[in-house]
């Protein structure tokens, strides 16, 4: 049977897509030996009594030797698994730019309303007028279940509307059997709502369907909507060389996952090729899995607000946690002001003198000191535990660092630091013109 696929394969030019249960080690060898490809590797694929995990191959029947375009520095691990795959095919693999390649903002104004397919296709057709770029590989992948049948799960759609107008949509399928939400399609007429558009599905995915997975293909012709789905906490699990074809040009494609539970590499069963894929996959999501306390607590923050959750994972990486006793000191009055901090959990009074009336106490789940980190002036204040405590603490440098590669996230962060200072000189001025007895005009 596989011979026959095979030669069906070479005779047409077409690329063979096989997808084998990581617990299979036969299947994983037989396809091998037939000259297929290991190139993903998806965990938590289907459900059958027990969560089981799958591996993707391919057999190329013509070398893909088209052209690629530059892949973005700013994508590390779509670059890591592409270049494993390229290699292990044999494919000249593109040269990654420094492109400080930003998403699509998470949020917008638009309005959001549920539609049928039908819907979709006429606001797809109305938005052909400023032709947007195709973005998504899934019209092929309508199928359902651990067999792929077809059931009564019908396509169904978001649209985005801005002042009476269709500007963005997106339709998906949930797979009752898998749990598992398929974003298919979309469009968007402006740059402003693709990344409103996903976080309003990932949204749905969990309190309308309770959703183990979302997974999408995305081109790699459109490197902002991977970037957005990296800021989303989608994670890269298989790279197809040459998989979509439209107008006589093929582009690869990046599936992503987005997991709704924690993550556990299974027991398998693998071929040398299978398991180094599946090392690269795991250590994706074994990044996704550091620091999970502090990204909930980061994401309660009006500083971060705004940030998607691999935006958090990525500073969430920067802290480290400082036990503080009672009555001793964070920092005092007239140290540099390297640092930034949160209170994950007690109490931090900041003072204007020693022994002085604590002109603020900051409780869990508040940042102290953000003055003098973004500045770099000396600290005007100290900072003592009236309470044992535990604080998160950032390196001035590292942040510095992490915005340089990540423009959009750290102009989202600057503009929350400057409203959360507004917010705080005002409140002060409140105070100040309270205690004289003057009004606040």
């Amino acid at each position: 049977m596989v011979d026959t696929v095979n030669r069906l394969a070479e005779q047409r030019g077409h690329l063979v897509v096989v997808r084998v249960l990581a617990s299979d080690n036969q299947q994983q060898a037989l396809f091998e030996k037939q000259g297929y490809r290991c190139v993903g590797f998806q965990p938590f694929k289907h459900f059958q009594q027990v969560w089981e995990g799958v591996l993707y191959y391919v057999l190329i029947s013509q070398p893909a030797l088209m052209t690629r375009l530059p892949w973005s520095e700013s994508l590390p691990q779509v670059g890591e698994l592409a270049a494993f795959v390229l290699g292990n095919l044999k494919i000249a693999s593109p040269v990654p730019v420094r492109d400080g390649m930003t998403g699509y903002a998470l949020q917008s104004e638009l309005k959001f309303r549920d539609a049928t397919a039908e819907d979709f296709e006429l606001g797809r057709q109305q938005a052909q007028v400023v032709n947007p770029p195709r973005e998504i590989s899934g019209g092929y992948n309508l199928g359902w279940g651990v067999l792929r049948l077809p059931v009564a799960s019908p396509v169904r759609a978001f649209l985005g509307q801005r002042e009476d107008k269709i500007v963005a949509g997106l339709a998906y399928g949930y797979d009752e059997q898998d749990r598992c939400l398929r974003i298919v399609d979309s469009f968007a007429t402006d740059d402003l709502s693709m990344g409103a558009m996903f976080h309003q599905i990932l949204k749905a995915a969990q309190e309308q369907f309770n959703a183990v997975t979302v997974e999408v293909d995305v081109l790699m012709t459109a490197p902002r909507l991977l970037k957005s789905a990296e800021q989303l906490g989608f994670v890269p699990v298989a790279y197809l060389p040459a998989f979509y074809f439209e107008n006589g040009r093929c582009t690869d494609v990046v599936k992503l996952v987005k997991l709704n539970l924690l993550y556990i590499l299974e027991n398998t069963s693998l071929t040398a090729p299978a398991a180094r894929m599946v090392e690269i996959v795991d250590q994706n999501f074994q990044d996704q899995k550091v620091g999970v306390a502090i990204i909930n607590l980061l994401r309660s923050l009006a500083v971060f607000e705004g940030l998607g959750d691999g935006e958090l994972r990525k500073i969430a990486r920067l802290f480290t946690q400082k036990l503080v006793r009672p009555g001793e000191k964070v920092f005092a009055k007239g140290d540099s002001g390297n640092e930034g901090y949160v209170v994950m959990r007690g109490e931090i009074d900041i003072l204007l003198e020693e022994r002085a009336k604590p002109v603020a106490s900051m409780r869990n789940g508040q940042i102290f000191g953000e003055q003098a980190f973004l500045d770099s002036t000396a600290r005007m204040t100290s900072a003592v535990a009236s309470q044992a405590s535990i604080v998160l603490v950032i390196q001035r440098a590292a942040f510095n660092k992490l915005v340089q590669n990540e423009p959009h996230l750290g102009m989202l962060v600057m503009r929350n630091i400057a409203i959360e200072l507004s917010h705080k000189l005002r409140h002060a001025n409140v105070g100040l013109l309270a205690a004289k007895g003057l009004g606040t005009g």
